[in-house]
């Protein structure tokens, strides 16, 4: 289950190119907003509709809808709060993934489903493909680039 669950984070936060061909690229919203503990608990609230509407058929989403609902986890992640992708593995998806192992998870859990992704709607997100998808593509790359030069840049410090 560990591998399993990394391996999901690690594509989920690190997309290739390899793996550019079979994603579908929607309006992401401006989550600039969100900060702190805000930020903190509707990023939980993503993550968990994300593994639930993965895992249980009642509350599946479609192409669109499940690229809203990771490139807004990413955003919330990797933009907002500047996690490793360490934390966000155990922070956010070890708790989404023990959440679906309880027997009720998806009668309990799934209902939230679209309302989170509502909400994404309603902050500026779309559940419809971006009509340029290369473009699109591109724009997720220079975003990627971008949160890991920031990152490389945390962990420097200035030698005299």
């Amino acid at each position: 289950m560990k591998t399993q669950l990394a391996f999901l984070t690690a594509a989920l936060l690190w997309a290739t190119p390899a793996l550019a061909d079979g994603k579908i690229y929607v309006q992401l919203p401006d989550l600039s907003s969100y900060a702190g503990q805000e930020a903190e608990d509707f990023l939980a609230e993503v993550v968990l509709a994300n593994v639930i509407s993965s895992n249980c058929p009642d509350f599946a989403v479609t192409d669109e809808e499940w690229s809203l609902l990771t490139g807004s986890a990413d955003i919330l992640a990797r933009g907002q709060l500047k996690l490793s992708v360490d934390d966000y593995d155990a922070d956010y998806y070890g708790p989404a993934f023990a959440a679906l192992d309880k027997a009720d998870a998806c009668a309990s859990e799934g209902p939230q489903v679209q309302p989170v992704i509502d909400q994404l709607v309603e902050l500026g997100g779309s559940r419809e493909a971006l009509p340029d998808q290369d473009a699109a593509y591109e724009a997720e790359q220079a975003r990627l680039a971008a949160w890991d030069a920031a990152a490389a840049q945390k962990g420097k410090t200035k030698v005299k």
